[in-house]
């Protein structure tokens, strides 16, 4: 058998290398950037639907443990507005107003502020949901810094275990090649 025959696994590693090497860089410097749209966009979308589905706005602010926390507080505003403010603006209507008169108005403010509520604390999310638009809003700033770049910088370790890879690969494939010639040889 030839002694040439035993350099077949070190071509074959460095063959293995050079595919490695061009086709990581291929990726990295030439297929990437030009999937930097598209990948923007699936990002956008899967941070969005991820965020909507885990912050659900609309049940916490609708639900009715928050509207029971900020009552003691709309009770004072009703009071101050009631027995304060009322009479200042109108202080005729001081004169026909009494103490029970002003507690049934604040009953009656109270129920109808616990119905109202969740219905307008909808609505105010829907509008933000609206104007927010977190979609276009990631997809906007992921287009500022392209995403191909930051997978660029991710890779680096990596694209040099990949050409080890292919070092091996090529390595082993021309073990296997001078196995198969040494056995066909003799």
């Amino acid at each position: 058998m030839p002694q040439w025959l035993f350099l077949l696994p070190v071509i074959s590693a460095v063959i293995g290398l050079l595919i490695h090497t061009i086709a990581g860089s291929y990726l990295l410097k030439s297929y990437l950037p030009g999937q930097d749209n598209r990948l923007a966009q699936k990002l956008a979308e899967a941070a969005s639907q991820y965020l909507s589905g885990t912050l659900n706005i609309d049940a916490k602010l609708s639900n009715p443990e928050l509207i029971e926390k900020a009552m003691p507080s709309i009770e004072k505003h009703i009071d101050e507005f009631l027995n304060v403010k009322l009479k200042e603006e109108i202080p005729m209507l001081a004169m026909f107003v009494g103490n029970k008169t002003t507690d049934k108005i604040k009953e009656v403010f109270i129920d109808q502020l616990k119905q109202l509520f969740p219905q307008v604390m909808l609505q105010i999310t829907g509008n933000l949901k609206d104007q927010l638009n977190i979609e276009a809003t990631l997809l906007k700033q992921l287009k500022k810094t392209p995403v191909s770049s930051v997978i660029k910088e991710e890779l680096k370790g990596i694209n040099a275990q990949f050409q080890r890879l292919g070092l091996l690969f090529g390595f082993i494939i021309g073990l296997i090649n001078l196995i198969i010639v040494y056995c066909t040889i003799n």
